[in-house]
């Protein structure tokens, strides 16, 4: 017996747009950041990578 797949919910109208407005500001503040590297979880992220010789 076959399970249903679900379709992709597709989003329209005034929705689309404010997920887009949404991601387009998200994108701005992110170019906006010199300083990423300096957040705590990056410090703890790159320690994990390099310790197990990913970088």
């Amino acid at each position: 017996m076959a399970t249903a797949i679900k379709a992709i919910p597709t989003l329209k109208g005034k929705e689309a747009r404010e997920f887009l407005r949404h991601a387009e500001e998200a994108e701005r503040n992110y170019k906006g950041t010199n300083n990423r590297d300096d957040h705590s979880f990056c410090q703890m992220a790159h320690a994990i990578l390099s310790k197990a010789g990913m970088l």
